[in-house]
């Protein structure tokens, strides 16, 4: 052990944290928790949600200030994201953290670690890699400069760093040891008016605003040509919150659909199939293992700058995983009722068994430890 190191662990570890979204936030609560048992005289600051506060993380602002989707939000918002982060970064400064961890939200947390790593010497870390096995592969030079290790939640991610001079760690996706089948699926149906003969069908449009004015009628349609051919099936739309009702144009006929808020992983975990907005909700579906139809229009303008960057040939984690045509994928101009419907014909019976055996297989392959890993990986750096 260095006389660096042994100077910082004679004194109180001071490791600062940076979620910028709700999804970094449930992964920096479960990850401090994790922390505090190597070091438990730590402190820890920076910027997190509720659940990274409950754990003793000390915000120096709401995370709700910097919490931004997708592409034209963050551009409209720019100036203001620039002075939060340039208050944040002379905050840190002043605090000297030992370690630095950007959780997710690269765009926001790369120049954090840069700065941090070039003013104060420490060691730098981003949990949850960039996306640049999917898009703007250039991002690569940006993360070396940056952070000295990153913390990656799905295998595949490793190859896009070979050759690079950034420490890679699979650490698994923390959903792989929270979900699974249901554990009483018979009984979840029957309380949800499900008898034995019918088929539930999950739908979901999205967690998003913007997601669930764009997709929820195309879904909405195409569930009425799938009751037409099974009268009997059952349709379930969980959304995020009551708020997203609103964004359902008042004009469909929703009278055959079940509403519930805040219960997506439990509607998919009883449900027999699903058609799901490309995203985190295919991944829900493979884990509690309910094939989906997997989706996602946003947009024109959305697209437009999306789609020159973008070089992976599946949208779906599950079929990124798998490297396999799993799952039917609908994208954009795709993305129709009539489309959507032909989809779901697909999923027969012996696609369905495929699908249930892949799921197996990566859900193994995703429980690699999750917050107890990345402490581990963490408490390596001081030792």
């Amino acid at each position: 052990m260095s006389s660096n190191i042994s100077e910082k662990l004679s004194k109180n570890l001071k490791i600062a944290l940076v979620a910028g979204e709700e999804s970094g936030d449930q992964l920096g609560g479960p990850l401090i928790n994790s922390l505090k048992n190597h070091f438990p005289e730590a402190s820890f600051i920076g910027v997190g949600g509720p659940l990274m506060i409950q754990e003793g993380l000390d915000s120096f602002f709401s995370i709700e200030k910097i919490s931004v989707m997708g592409i034209i939000e963050p551009l409209l918002r720019l100036p203001e994201l620039i002075k939060l982060r340039l208050q944040l970064k002379r905050y840190l400064f002043e605090q000297e953290p030992d370690l630095f961890i950007g959780i997710d939200s690269p765009d926001f947390n790369l120049p954090i670690s840069r700065f941090l790593k070039k003013n104060l010497d420490i060691q730098t870390i981003q949990y949850v890699s960039p996306s640049i096995w999917a898009w703007r592969k250039g991002r690569l030079k940006v993360i070396e400069k940056s952070v000295d290790r990153v913390l990656t939640l799905f295998p595949f991610e490793e190859k896009s760093y070979k050759n690079s001079t950034v420490e890679v760690t699979y650490v698994g996706h923390p959903l792989a040891d929270k979900l699974g089948p249901h554990e009483d699926k018979q009984a979840a149906r029957l309380g949800r008016g499900i008898k034995d003969n019918q088929k539930a069908i999950a739908l979901l449009p999205g967690s998003r605003r913007s997601e669930v004015s764009i997709m929820s009628p195309l879904v909405i349609e195409a569930s009425k040509m799938i009751q037409k051919t099974d009268p009997s099936a059952k349709f379930f739309m969980p959304l995020v919150d009551e708020t997203h009702r609103r964004f359902i144009p008042e004009d469909l006929d929703i009278d055959h659909i079940n509403f519930s808020y805040g219960d997506s992983q439990e509607v998919l975990s009883l449900s027999d199939l699903g058609i799901v907005t490309s995203g985190t909700a295919s991944l829900e579906a493979l884990l509690v293992r309910t094939p989906v139809v997997v989706a996602y229009r946003t947009n024109w303008l959305n697209y437009a700058i999306i789609k020159p960057l973008l070089n992976i040939k599946h949208i779906s984690l599950p079929n990124l995983l798998s490297d396999k045509d799993l799952l039917p994928e609908l994208l954009q101009k795709e993305v129709t009722p009539k489309n959507i419907f032909r989809a779901y014909k697909k999923l027969d019976e012996a696609r369905i068994k495929i699908c249930l055996q892949e799921f197996e297989k990566i859900h193994s392959q995703l429980k690699a430890g999750g917050s107890r890993k990345v402490s581990a990986t963490i408490s390596e750096i001081f030792k």
